[in-house]
């Protein structure tokens, strides 16, 4: 990985581990117990550490998906997407932070309620009003410069075309893009603006959700267990 990727940093993913089916397998049992750590649980940061420690040893920064920002080596740049306060609390410790939070940075859910919204992860409505409101501020002073920013994620088990991806993205992405570059505007100002952004998404034939409640929308349907898709040689 390291020799096609010359970036400093590498993701190594580490959240949404089920750490249950861990404690049912003798052979987690058997290496947490070789290991000297407190259960099956332990083995989950015990191997984020060791890969970290490998890519620290080759000159390289892990990016690690933190479920709280704690147990992890302080090489690991911490990606947290469950709370705010998981970020700031990472950033305590002396990690340098990316603010993820799935409520406010996650396009892959819908962005309305309505019905005629396309069909997207089910759960948390993420409109445009709770992209503008991130929380992105530091928990102190000196913590400030280990914030790097905010990324957007938009995981496509729900989306079959890149039109779909678009609609979902825009204008989202606006109002992300516009708290990371300049946390001072407000609300008003940035939907006074948006409007003429539109218009540059039209001339660009780029997808855009429109404000709500919008006209219905329609792409491709995608089923709610996507391990039911035939699978194609292209696909493979």
């Amino acid at each position: 990985v390291m020799d096609v990727f010359p970036s400093p940093y590498v993701h190594i993913g580490g959240d949404e581990v089920p750490t249950t089916e861990w404690e049912l397998s003798p052979a987690a049992r058997a290496r947490a117990a070789r290991e000297g750590l407190a259960g099956p649980r332990a083995l989950h940061p015990w191997f984020i550490a060791r890969l970290s420690e490998h890519l620290v040893r080759a000159g390289r920064r892990p990016v690690v998906w933190a479920e709280s920002g704690v147990a992890l080596p302080l090489d690991c740049t911490v990606m947290s997407w469950r709370d705010p306060a998981h970020a700031r609390a990472a950033a305590l410790r002396g990690h340098q932070v990316v603010h993820a939070d799935h409520r406010a940075t996650y396009f892959d859910y819908p962005r309305g309620a309505g019905p005629g919204e396309p069909p997207a992860q089910p759960g948390v409505v993420v409109d445009l009003r709770a992209v503008h409101d991130v929380d992105l501020a530091p928990p102190t002073p000196q913590a400030a410069s280990r914030v790097l920013g905010a990324q957007g994620q938009l995981w496509t088990e729900f989306v079959r075309t890149p039109e779909h991806i678009e609609y979902l993205t825009f204008p989202r992405l606006c109002a992300l893009a516009e708290r990371v570059w300049d946390g001072t505007s407000g609300w008003r100002d940035f939907t006074a603006r948006l409007a003429g952004h539109r218009a540059r998404l039209d001339a660009l034939d780029v997808p855009h959700a429109t404000p709500p409640p919008g006209p219905p929308v329609s792409f491709p349907h995608v089923p709610h267990h996507p391990s039911t898709l035939p699978l194609g040689r292209e696909s493979r």
